[in-house]
């Protein structure tokens, strides 16, 4: 089914999702980093999935089997790379600044998780009409991210929060391979497109077929984010922090950061089928523009902006213009080639 509108309306709830991550980390009292990332994992990537699909696709294990090992295989490999590229994001943006260390990931995210599909599955649409204007839209999102980091980057100069600047060719390698790495997220979605034929055919609901797509994706993800922060409480003795009474609330952000995780994922997966053939691609990069849309609103409104100079301003504005000009010309592109 092509339903352009509904689609977006899917992709974009799931960037608000996306903008809202952030609001149980700055909520946490006792946890580091390590501690509520392990629970939020938990919840995002093992139980909230199984209890979905058990609800809306009974028959999703069959689906896998069906769907063959190869398949299955190649969407675990993926997330295991999303989940090192969600890792090396926190060591990207503390190593380059958080403002040119996000848009280095970001447009490096955009412009690989939503051409490679493109290529691979859909190469005859690239030089049609639609897909030149979807291919306009894709770099659209990739300069507009840049220019909003521009801006961001000055802001940080200007607060006198620049970020250290020794070793920056390195941290830009840092940042390269997070947004290599967390494309995986869209690669293997995309990919793993055969569990969810499988589980259509078993009976699922289209929209919610994406679901068992995901599944191999999320353990794939699992194990790397559960290694990596299970060894940091144990390295720096932080597992202590996990326990007590002064605990539980620090339990329930990290239970309510991974609903939010959740919801930043499967809205985007049932708007790209909404979307079409190229629902990966075009639904991949206006989900990214439209988070970067809303983590600025949200900027916006907590006054992280308040007194930044107009030259700054209009570096922000041009870019967030570049960004819903991105955003309408992939509408128009997905519209044109149908589905």
């Amino acid at each position: 089914m092509h339903s352009p509108v509904l689609g977006f309306i899917l992709v974009f709830i799931a960037a608000i999702a996306g903008g809202g991550l952030a609001v149980p980390l700055k909520k946490r009292r006792r946890f580091e980093l390590e501690n509520i990332y392990i629970p939020s994992t938990l919840v995002m990537m093992i139980v909230l999935p199984m209890i979905m699909a058990a609800f809306v696709a009974p028959h999703w294990m069959d689906a896998i089997r069906m769907a063959g090992a190869r398949t299955v295989w190649a969407g675990v490999a993926y997330g295991f790379g999303w989940g090192v590229g969600a890792i090396l994001f926190g060591y990207g943006v503390t190593m380059a600044g958080m403002s040119v260390g996000f848009a280095t990931i970001m447009g490096i995210n955009t412009a690989v998780g939503s051409m490679l599909p493109f290529l691979v599955k859909s190469p005859a649409d690239l030089l049609t009409p639609g897909g030149l204007v979807i291919l306009a839209g894709i770099v659209g999102c990739v300069v507009g991210v840049a220019v909003c980091g521009r801006a961001g980057s000055q802001r940080e100069k200007l607060a006198g929060n620049a970020g250290n600047r020794r070793g920056f060719g390195v941290a830009l390698l840092v940042c390269a391979a997070s947004g290599i790495l967390s494309s995986c997220a869209n690669l293997g979605f995309s990919f793993t497109s055969q569990v969810g034929d499988q589980a259509l055919k078993l009976g699922a609901s289209p929209v919610f077929a994406t679901l068992a797509s995901w599944m191999p994706v999320f353990w794939g993800a699992t194990v790397p984010l559960l290694l990596w922060f299970g060894g940091l409480q144990l390295k720096r003795g932080t597992w202590r922090k996990n326990i007590g009474p002064d605990a539980a609330p620090d339990w329930l952000m990290g239970v309510l950061m991974g609903i939010i995780w959740f919801l930043a994922t499967i809205p985007y997966g049932m708007g790209a089928y909404y979307l079409g053939r190229l629902g990966t691609s075009v639904g991949w990069a206006v989900n990214i523009a439209s988070s970067l849309l809303v983590a600025n609103v949200f900027g916006f409104l907590t006054r992280e902006w308040t007194g930044v100079p107009q030259s700054i301003l209009r570096t922000l504005y041009s870019g967030l213009a570049i960004l819903i000009a991105a955003i309408v010309l992939l509408a128009v592109g997905s519209s044109m080639i149908g589905s």
